[in-house]
C-alpha cells in the first residue's frame, strides 16, 4: 500500500502543474455537486424512527406550536385608566399593522366590532349547537311565570338605558338570553377566566392590563431576522411610551431565548475559538518553523468535507442541517492524519521511509474510526444516518487526501534540528517507565468502576440554553398576567379526518370540564364545546327538538306576550324568537365556523393529507403534570406533549440507541484492525486503552456530577475517534520498535500530543464560555483527550513494553494469550515451527515468515542434516533470518554470521529475540574464516563471493540459487547432496 502511494508521490512530483491542474479541476467538480445541496433544519430528525417516534413526529408536524408572543400593556399606577390602556393598544396595534408586515403574521387580542356581531349572530343562528346538557337544566329551570317576568323587566330596563339602541336587536332576537349560554363556551378558546372586553380588547378583572398575541413571521430558529424584528419592536414601544406616561409595556416569547442562545453562542465562539485558532496557529508555524504550515495542515480536511457534502448531495439529495454542524466539529479528527504525516516527514526527509512508516497506521486510523461513524446508521436517525454518512467519508478521504498532498506541499529542513522545542524534549520521554503514573492512571480506573454507571443522560434541553435573569424575569410577570405560570401541556386529538379528531376532543373536552371541577387542573383552552364534530351536532339538535316540544313553545309564548304587554311590547315584538324555536337546524362544517369570525380555529385545528388534529392547551401546577399525562398514556386518539416529556421521548430512545451504536462500533473495529493486524492480541492491546478510557472517562464525569446531553453525547464519537487514533499510532510505534529496535515512540508521541494540544486549544477552549450547551463539550472534550493521551502515553505503552519489549531485550519470544503448541512434542523438536515463529508474532514480516517455513521447511532440515558436523557457519541472503534462527536452534552452540544486504530486512533480522549469538551484518568481509557458507539466492558481485569461499569454504550450500557454482569443481570440491534446489559441495579432504 505504501509503495502506491510513493508512486503517486514521485509521478505528480515530476509533474507538478498537472497535480495543480487535476486538484484544481477535482474542486470546480465537488464543489458544483455540493453546492445543489437541500438543507433540512428539522430538529426532530436526530430521533430514532420507532413506531411510538414515529407518530409523536407526524402530530408535531401536522400541529402547530408556533412560537408565539405575548405582549402586555399595563398601568404602572391606578390613576391610569383602562382608556389609556386602549388608547395605547391601539397606537401599538395600527404600527404593528402597518410596519411589521415582514415580521408578524397576525396580532390576537382586539376583536372588531363586526366580529363581536357576527359571532352573536352565528351562536344565535346554530345555538342548539352550542348548548350541552347542563345549560338546558338552566333552560328548564328558567321557563316559570317569576323567571319570565324578570327577564321581561331586565330587558325592558336596558332598552331604556344609553346603550338602548345596541342592546334593541338583541332582546327581541333572545329575551330569555339563551345565547349567552352559547356564548360562554368561546371563553374556553383561551386559557383563563380572569378576562373581559373593553373597548375590544383583552384586560384583565382588574383592568390594568391589556393582553396581546402575537404570530411571528419567522420561527425561533431565524435569530438574525428576529435579531432585527425584536430590535424594532423595542424601538416602537419606546416611541410610544413617550406619549403615555404611566404605561409600559413588556413582552415574551420563545424567540428572546433563542436571540440570546444565539449571540452568545457568537460572543463565546468568537472569543474562545478566535484566540485558540491564533495560539495555535503560532505554535504549529514556530514547531514546523514553516510560515504556511496551518494552510497545508487544514486543506486535506476541507477538501474532504467539501467532497462529503457532494457525496450527500448526490445520493440523498438533502442532508439535515444539524448532523452537518456537528459534523463539521467532529471533521478535526481528520487533523490527525495531516499532523501525523508532518510530524514524521519533519523529523525524516526520506520520502520512502515516510510512506513505508506512516501509510498503515493513517489507513488503519481513517478506516476504524470511518467504520465506526458508519455505526451510526444502526440508530435509524436521518440526521445521524447524514452524520454517519458525512463523518465517515470525510475521514477517509482526509488520510487519503493527507498521503497524497502534504509530501507534495511540505518541504522539512535538510538540516538536523539543532535545538529541540519544549513539544520535542515533551515526546522523548518514555512515559510508562514513571510509577506514579501509572499508579494514578491504576487508582483512577479501579475507582471510576465504582462511579461509571452512575452518568446519567440529561433529557431536559431547557438546562442547555442559555438566558438572562431579565429574560426570566420577564418570561414569568407576562406569563403571570396570561394566566400561563405553571406548566402547560398541549393534548393533541388526531385521527384520519378532521371530524373524527372533532369527535375524539369532544370526549376530551369533557374529561377536561371534570378535571377542572376536581381541581386537578388550573385552566385549558379547547374548542370542544364549540367547534364540534357532525355526529355531536346532530346528537345536540335532536336534543334541542326533544326539548321544545309543542305544548312547551305554546306556553313560553303565552307567558312571554302576558308579562311583555305589561310593559307595553306588541304582540308580534317576539316573532323571531318563536321563529328560532321552531327552526329545522343543520349541522354546520368547518369553514362556517371559520367565517362566523374572530375565533382563531386556526390555533386548534391542522389538517393534512390524511391526518387531522385538534389542540388543546391545559394549565396545571408542576406536581401534577406526571400524573396528569398518565391518564393520556394508554390513549390511542389522544396524545400528551409538553416539552420535558418530547425531549425524555425522543432523547431517551437516543440515549438507549446510542448503547446500542457503542455495542456496534467497538465490535466492528475489532473486526477492522483484526483485519490489519492478523492478530488477536495485538488487536485487543489496541482497543484495550479506548475501553479503559470510556470506563475513566465516565467516572470522572460521575464523581464530578456531569451529565451526558444530546450534544456531547455525539461528540464522545469524536473523543472515542482521537483515541482510537492514538492507540493506533501509539500501537504502531511500540511494534516498530520491537520489529526494528529504532525508538520510535518520540516521533509518534508528538503527533498525539499536536493532535491534543490542537484539541484543546479548539474544542477545549470553549469551557471558558458562558453557553451551557459549549461549556458541556468543552468539558466531555477536555476529560476525553486528555485521557486519551495520558493512557496511550503510560498503561499502552507500559504494556507493550512488559509483554513485548521486555520479552525482546530478554532473547524471548514475546507474549502471546493462547499456545496451541508442545516444546517437547515431537514435531516441535524436529522443526522447530513455533520457536522459529514466535519470534516473528506481531511484526508485519509475520505472514512472509510464516509462509517461508511453510515452503522451505523440508529444505531447511536438510540442510540442518547435512550441517551437523559444522560449528561455525555463513548465510548470504539471509532474508528476515529464518534459516538462521532455524539452524541455531537445531544447534545451540554453532556460530552464524548471516548477510544481507536489504537494510529494512537487516533491521528486522537484529532485533529477533531469540537471535542469541547469530550476528547479522551487511559487510561480506565479517563472513571470512567460516567452516560452512549456504548461499540463498544470487550475490552481486560474484567476484567478491568467490574469493571468499575459495579462501574460507569447506562446504557450500546453495539454496535455490541461480549463482554460477562449476568453478567449485576445480577448487578439489565435490557435490555432496542435490535435490528439491539444494546443492551441497564438499570439499575433498
Amino acid at each position: 500500500m505504501h509503495n502506491a502511494f510513493y508512486n503517486i508521490y514521485r509521478f505528480f512530483r515530476s509533474r507538478p502543474l498537472l497535480g495543480i491542474g487535476i486538484l484544481l479541476v477535482y474542486l470546480v467538480l465537488i464543489a458544483l455537486a455540493a453546492w445543489n445541496i437541500r438543507f433540512e433544519e428539522d430538529v426532530t430528525a436526530l430521533v430514532p424512527k420507532g413506531e411510538e417516534q414515529i407518530r409523536l413526529k407526524k402530530i408535531l408536524q401536522e400541529t402547530d406550536f408556533s412560537d408565539k408572543m405575548i405582549l402586555s400593556v399595563s398601568a404602572e399606577n391606578n390613576s391610569v385608566s383602562p382608556d389609556s390602556l386602549a388608547a395605547f393598544a391601539d397606537s401599538l396595534t395600527s404600527r404593528l399593522e402597518t410596519d411589521f408586515q415582514p415580521y408578524i403574521k397576525s396580532i390576537k387580542g382586539k376583536i372588531p366590532d363586526e366580529d363581536i356581531t357576527g359571532i352573536y349572530d352565528f351562536i344565535y343562528e346554530n345555538l342548539p349547537i352550542f348548548l350541552n346538557d347542563s345549560d338546558y337544566v338552566k333552560m328548564e329551570t328558567n321557563l316559570d311565570k317569576d323567571s319570565i317576568a324578570k327577564a321581561i323587566g331586565s330587558g325592558y330596563r336596558s332598552l331604556l338605558s344609553p346603550t338602548g339602541f345596541v342592546t334593541k336587536n338583541y332582546f327581541f332576537k333572545d329575551p330569555l338570553n339563551y345565547t349567552n349560554l352559547g356564548l360562554r363556551k368561546l371563553r374556553e378558546l383561551q386559557v383563563g377566566d380572569n378576562f373581559g372586553l373593553y373597548n375590544n380588547y383583552l384586560i384583565t378583572s382588574d383592568r390594568k392590563h391589556i393582553i396581546l398575541f402575537l404570530d411571528p413571521v419567522f420561527p425561533s430558529s431565524e435569530t438574525a431576522n428576529n435579531q432585527v424584528f425584536i430590535e424594532k419592536l423595542d424601538h416602537t414601544l419606546e416611541k410610544i411610551q413617550a406619549n403615555f406616561p404611566g404605561v409600559r409595556a413588556d413582552y415574551f416569547g420563545g424567540v428572546l431565548y433563542s436571540i440570546a442562545n444565539a449571540n452568545q453562542i457568537k460572543k463565546d465562539i468568537g472569543l474562545t475559538l478566535g484566540i485558540a485558532l491564533s495560539v495555535l496557529f503560532v505554535l504549529l508555524i514556530l514547531f514546523y518553523r514553516k510560515f504556511y504550515i496551518p494552510l497545508i495542515l487544514f486543506l486535506p480536511s476541507l477538501l474532504a468535507g467539501i467532497s462529503a457534502i457532494a457525496v450527500l448531495s448526490i445520493f440523498r439529495g438533502s442532508v439535515s442541517a444539524i448532523s452537518l454542524g456537528i459534523g463539521a466539529i467532529l471533521l478535526g479528527i481528520s487533523l490527525d492524519y495531516a499532523l501525523h504525516i508532518l510530524t514524521h516527514f519533519r523529523n525524516n526527509n526520506d520520502v520512502k521511509d515516510l510512506f513505508r512508516d506512516i501509510t498503515r497506521p493513517i489507513i488503519m486510523s481513517s478506516f476504524t474510526t470511518a467504520i465506526a461513524f458508519l455505526c451510526l446508521l444502526f440508530v435509524n436517525s436521518d440526521a445521524l444516518t447524514d452524520l454517519g454518512i458525512f463523518a465517515s467519508v470525510s475521514v477517509l478521504l482526509s488520510s487519503v487526501f493527507s498521503l497524497v498532498l502534504i509530501p507534495l506541499l511540505y518541504r522539512p529542513s535538510e538540516k538536523i534540528l539543532e535545538k529541540p522545542t519544549v513539544i520535542d524534549r515533551l515526546s522523548a520521554i518514555d512515559y510508562s517507565r514513571f510509577r506514579a503514573a501509572l499508579g494514578m492512571l491504576m487508582l483512577l480506573f479501579l475507582v471510576s468502576l465504582f462511579f461509571f454507571q452512575k452518568v446519567e443522560f440529561n433529557e431536559d434541553l431547557a438546562e442547555l440554553n442559555y438566558s438572562t435573569e431579565e429574560i426570566r424575569n420577564r418570561e414569568k410577570q407576562v406569563q403571570q398576567l396570561a394566566e400561563r405560570d405553571g406548566k402547560t401541556i398541549y393534548l393533541v386529538s388526531y385521527a384520519g379526518s378532521v371530524d373524527e379528531a372533532l369527535t375524539y376532543n369532544n370526549e376530551l373536552y369533557h374529561q377536561l370540564q371534570s378535571l377542572k371541577q376536581e381541581q386537578k387542573i388550573t385552566n385549558f383552552s379547547s374548542i370542544g364545546g364549540v367547534v364540534l364534530s357532525t355526529s355531536v351536532q346532530n346528537e345536540r339538535i335532536k336534543h334541542w327538538s326533544d326539548f321544545w316540544t309543542d305544548p312547551k313553545k305554546d306556553t313560553l309564548q303565552s307567558l312571554l306576550l302576558s308579562e311583555s304587554a305589561k310593559y307595553g311590547f306588541k304582540a308580534q315584538s317576539f316573532d323571531r324568537f318563536y321563529a328560532e324555536l321552531a327552526s329545522d337546524f343543520e349541522p354546520i362544517g368547518l369553514q362556517e365556523y371559520k367565517q362566523a369570525g374572530t375565533l382563531y380555529l386556526s390555533d386548534f385545528i391542522s389538517e393534512g393529507n390524511n391526518f387531522a388534529t385538534v389542540t388543546s392547551t391545559v394549565n396545571l401546577p408542576e406536581e401534577n403534570s406526571e400524573d396528569f399525562i398518565q391518564l393520556f398514556q394508554d390513549d390511542p386518539n389522544i396524545y400528551p406533549i409538553d416539552r420535558k416529556a418530547i425531549n425524555q421521548n425522543f432523547l431517551g430512545s437516543l440515549k438507549d440507541n446510542f448503547n446500542l451504536l457503542i455495542g456496534f462500533s467497538v465490535l466492528a473495529v475489532f473486526l477492522i484492525l483484526l483485519a490489519f493486524y492478523r492478530n488477536i492480541e495485538i488487536s485487543i492491546l489496541t482497543l484495550l486503552p479506548i475501553a479503559i478510557t470510556w470506563v475513566c472517562a465516565l467516572g470522572i464525569m460521575g464523581i464530578m456530577g456531569l451529565h451526558f446531553n444530546i450534544l456531547n453525547i455525539i461528540i464522545s464519537t469524536f473523543i472515542f475517534g482521537l483515541g482510537l487514533d492514538y492507540s493506533i499510532f501509539m500501537t504502531n510505534a511500540c511494534l516498530k520498535e520491537y520489529e526494528t529496535g529504532k525508538f520510535a515512540l518520540p516521533t509518534y508521541q508528538t503527533s498525539i500530543l499536536l493532535s491534543v494540544i490542537t484539541t484543546l486549544l479548539g474544542m477545549g477552549a470553549l469551557i471558558f464560555a458562558r453557553h451551557p450547551a459549549l461549556r458541556s463539550v468543552a468539558s466531555i472534550s477536555i476529560i476525553g483527550v486528555l485521557l486519551a493521551m495520558l493512557i496511550s502515553f503510560v498503561l499502552q505503552r507500559f504494556i507493550f513494553r512488559k509483554l513485548l519489549l521486555n520479552a525482546s531485550e530478554k532473547g524471548k519470544p514475546a507474549f502471546a494469550f493462547l499456545r496451541f503448541y508442545q516444546t517437547d512434542s515431537k514435531a516441535e523438536k524436529l522443526y522447530r515451527k513455533n520457536a522459529v515463529l514466535n519470534n516473528y508474532r506481531y511484526k508485519t514480516v509475520y505472514s512472509e515468515a510464516k509462509k517461508e517455513y511453510r515452503n522451505d521447511r523440508e529444505k531447511y532440515l536438510r540442510i540442518s542434516q547435512n550441517l551437523e558436523g559444522e560449528r561455525s557457519l555463513a548465510i548470504i541472503n539471509a532474508g528476515i533470518g529464518v534459516l538462521a534462527l532455524f539452524l541455531k536452534m537445531k544447534q545451540a552452540d554453532r556460530e552464524i554470521t548471516a548477510l544481507e544486504q536489504d537494510i529494512a530486512k537487516l533491521q528486522v533480522c537484529r532485533e529477533l529475540p531469540a537471535k542469541g549469538t547469530i550476528q547479522f551484518t551487511s559487510d561480506l568481509e565479517e563472513l571470512s574464516g567460516k567452516q560452512a557458507y549456504i548461499l540463498q539466492g544470487d550475490f552481486e558481485p560474484e567476484e567478491s563471493l568467490k574469493l571468499l569461499l575459495r579462501k574460507n569454504a569447506s562446504k557450500v550450500i546453495f539454496l535455490d540459487s541461480e549463482f554460477p557454482n562449476r568453478w567449485l569443481l576445480d577448487l578439489n570440491f565435490e557435490i555432496s547432496y542435490r535435490q528439491n534446489g539444494i546443492l551441497i559441495f564438499r570439499k575433498i579432504s
